[in-house]
């Protein structure tokens, strides 16, 4: 019994001659539409990395700034 997913249950709905083309193992006729998303998900997806890291960095600091200030009061 073959697993049928929520993006093909999504695919399907969006447009039935797509879904079946696909699922027939045709290509899209937009290739150059699908690379461009794709593309633009790789891209957003070093964003969000980037933004991740900045925010662990920023934690990061922000409790050697708490120990230090302690070390301070402490001292």
């Amino acid at each position: 019994m073959r697993i049928i997913r929520a993006s093909e249950i999504n695919s399907f709905l969006y447009c039935e001659r797509a879904w079946w083309y696909h699922l027939q193992g045709l290509p899209s006729a937009n290739q150059a539409d699908l690379q461009d998303g794709q593309l633009a998900h790789r891209s957003h997806a070093a964003r969000v990395q980037r933004a991740i890291w900045k925010l662990r960095i920023a934690y990061a600091l922000l409790v050697l700034a708490v120990i230090f200030w302690l070390w301070y009061l402490i001292g």
